[in-house]
């Protein structure tokens, strides 16, 4: 997996909570050494319920399913991010999340990202816009479904 195939299926994604970032296929190729790569299995959760471990991911490949207290509530597909919450917040992680199918999910922790702002603060801040307005939508759309906690 390589990042012009991340780039094409954020650029692919047609969602309300779609990562609009305005990178170009050469800045994000200057994000991926921040960025890890993982390989998902089908059942193998990518995070659980109660972790508090900051790193958000984008899917690059596959189908992801969220669920809370074991009830599914969004399925995820390629382009979409993942775990933005407990990035920002370092507050526990509100839901389990389970590939459905095999893919690519692109990783970023904090640790990683605080590095990324020293070395490219303009490209943090545009990515840092992009995930804000999918945080914003998101709990926009739990306000109004009573999801919200």
């Amino acid at each position: 997996m390589n990042v012009e195939q991340l780039v094409a299926a954020i650029g692919a994604l047609d969602a309300k909570d779609a990562l609009v970032c305005k990178l170009t296929l050469q800045e994000w190729k200057s994000l991926a050494p921040y960025l890890s790569i993982r390989f998902l299995k089908i059942g193998d959760p990518l995070m659980h319920e109660g972790d508090s471990d900051r790193e958000v991911f984008i899917l690059a490949d596959g189908e992801l399913e969220v669920s809370i207290l074991g009830n599914n509530i969004a399925t995820l597909t390629p382009g979409m991010v993942v775990g933005e919450g407990t990035f920002f917040s370092g507050a526990p992680r509100s839901a389990t999340v389970t590939p459905s199918q095999p893919g690519v999910a692109w990783g970023l922790n904090w640790e990683k990202f605080d590095a990324m702002t020293h070395k490219h603060p303009r490209l943090a801040v545009d990515l840092v816009k992009g995930l804000a307005a999918v945080l914003a939508v998101r709990m926009r759309e739990a306000l109004l479904v009573g999801q919200f906690t």
